[in-house]
């Protein structure tokens, strides 16, 4: 069952809303999944983990390794457990993740994707840590610093949320890129693919851990959901 299942710490409507403090630890999350994307404490950056190791994309550009320490806000971890779906040349971003989710039917799951290769043109972003008391993700969206390279060699990790989940997750697709050198990475806002390859790993399972040991979680207002939308396709 563990490599069917996407296993998610924190909602977004919590970011939304403002409860940004880490409250799960990298080494605890990693029990859960050697593949995944997320964010840390204050929203500290872009968070792409790869081949079981945490990996920090902040507002200087490269990445850095995470302590085991490294608290975690919000994320998403699964068991890499892939198959070579096809190869893409020339070819943006989204006219090739809505291909992979059209000829896989996917539409209403979860859905894991691995992009591996050459990207001709790629632009990311991540945001500065914010401090308490924290301020909202719309806010934190608005500061939030962009990168652009062109011609690098890299991993792309993806999931697919079904839009009925929006404000649990990331409604469609959430992508995050690491380059095999460390020196770039982020959130992806675009991209144009030179020569990739794409793997595919249905997901089965969902399962969702909220921090009930956080104090400002479990007095916190959650139920207005009527800016969702608008702020999430605003920072993400």
């Amino acid at each position: 069952m563990k490599k069917n299942t996407l296993f998610q710490h924190g909602t977004m409507q919590m970011l939304v809303e403002g409860l940004l403090e880490g409250t799960l630890p990298l080494s605890e999350l990693l029990k859960h999944g050697n593949i995944g994307i997320g964010t840390g404490d204050g929203v500290d950056g872009e968070l792409i983990i790869l081949d079981g190791v945490g990996y920090k994309i902040d507002v200087s550009g490269p990445a850095v390794k995470l302590p085991d320490d490294f608290k975690v806000t919000y994320a998403d971890v699964s068991f890499a457990d892939y198959h070579k779906f096809k190869s893409y040349q020339n070819i943006e971003l989204t006219e090739m993740l809505k291909d992979v989710l059209t000829k896989n039917n996917a539409q209403n799951q979860f859905f894991a994707i691995l992009t591996k290769g050459v990207f001709q043109k790629i632009r990311t972003r991540s945001s500065k840590k914010s401090s308490k008391p924290y301020t909202s993700l719309g806010k934190i969206a608005e500061n939030q610093v962009e990168f652009e390279t062109e011609n690098i060699t890299g991993t792309m990790i993806t999931y697919y949320t079904p839009p009925v989940f929006q404000g649990v997750g990331v409604s469609g697709f959430h992508n995050h890129f690491l380059a095999d050198d460390l020196s770039f990475g982020g959130h992806v806002l675009a991209a144009t693919m030179k020569g990739v390859v794409v793997s595919i790993q249905p997901i089965e399972n969902f399962k969702l851990h909220l921090p009930v040991d956080n104090q400002e979680f479990l007095n916190a207002n959650l139920t207005d959901i009527s800016k969702l939308d608008n702020v999430i396709s605003k920072s993400e």
